[in-house]
């Protein structure tokens, strides 16, 4: 009878303890949130870095990316997808309020990020100095009181320090056609248009002539692997008798590309009628020019 006493309490013990233990659970309040944006990502419409007077600006449309500024192009998904999560993400270590922000390089701060949501709200973030101690720097919410102080790396994740970060979120794929869709291929030169086409049983043709299958195959390889080297924002050239053009086509639509030099080593792309400034050295265009030339030759 004891020991069915002694269980009998145990047991009230234990349920005693549970239900404690749950309704803690159901009323700790959740740990303050040390984001400084509130904007969730989510929710960003767009972003405007502007940094020591280089300025990068980039727009989402649905799942679609596109950078605005300093030019108009589409965006690397997976780059710009990375710097919307650091941004929404981007955290303090500590915050004060100073009405003496001056001190901190707030005042007249050349960086700046500015971030747009879908609804209407904008948070512009001022980021002023490098703090003298710990490795961080001073940020500060333009219609806030509170001083930030942020982790280095995340702040210097950010910056624009040369094109090379505007090129990072830029789309790098000089064509969209598939390998498999690629039906027609022009090329043209001081020399003359060449084209090399597929017949309808699948074969690759060029002036009544089949191609071989690894010269074809080499070809579309060095076609749709196709990467720009890097980018100098709205420079453009007209070309010399060393420029080239090559135009794709699935039967439906056109890809038209000029590679256009003044130098015969650096060709400048010039798509749709748009140059923005990207480009690719002689070297990188060697195999596709030479496999060209197997083909017409």
């Amino acid at each position: 009878m004891k020991t069915f006493r002694n269980t009998i309490i145990m047991l009230v013990i234990l349920g005693v303890l549970a239900g404690y233990y749950y309704y803690a659970k159901a009323t700790k309040k959740p740990a303050p949130s040390t984001n400084i944006i509130s904007i969730s990502k989510s929710k960003i419409s767009s972003i405007d870095i502007k940094d020591a007077g280089n300025e990068l600006a980039i727009k989402k449309s649905g799942s679609t990316y596109n950078v605005i500024k300093p030019v108009s192009y589409k965006a690397d998904s997976t780059s710009t997808d990375d710097l919307f999560n650091s941004i929404s993400g981007l955290k303090y270590s500590r915050k004060f309020t100073d009405t003496d922000v001056k001190k901190y390089g707030l005042d007249k701060s050349d960086f700046t990020i500015s971030v747009s949501s879908n609804d209407g709200k904008k948070e512009d973030l001022i980021v002023g100095n490098k703090s003298p101690v710990g490795d961080s720097y001073y940020a500060k919410l333009k219609n806030s009181n509170y001083i930030y102080v942020v982790d280095a790396s995340s702040i210097e994740n950010l910056q624009i320090t040369s094109n090379d970060t505007l090129f990072n979120y830029l789309d790098k794929d000089v064509y969209t056609i598939s390998k498999d869709k690629i039906s027609r291929i022009t090329y043209t030169d001081s020399t003359g248009t060449y084209n090399i086409e597929k017949n309808k049983s699948g074969k690759w043709m060029y002036n009544g002539k089949e191609i071989s299958s690894d010269n074809s195959e080499a070809l579309l390889n060095d076609i749709v692997l196709l990467n720009p080297t890097g980018i100098d924002p709205n420079k453009k050239i007209v070309g010399n008798n060393s420029s080239f053009t090559l135009t794709i086509s699935d039967g439906n639509k056109s890809e038209e590309v000029k590679f256009l030099t003044d130098d015969n080593a650096t060709y400048y792309l010039q798509m749709n009628t748009t140059q923005i400034g990207l480009y690719i050295s002689k070297d990188q265009l060697s195999s596709l020019l030479s496999d060209i030339k197997k083909v017409i030759k």
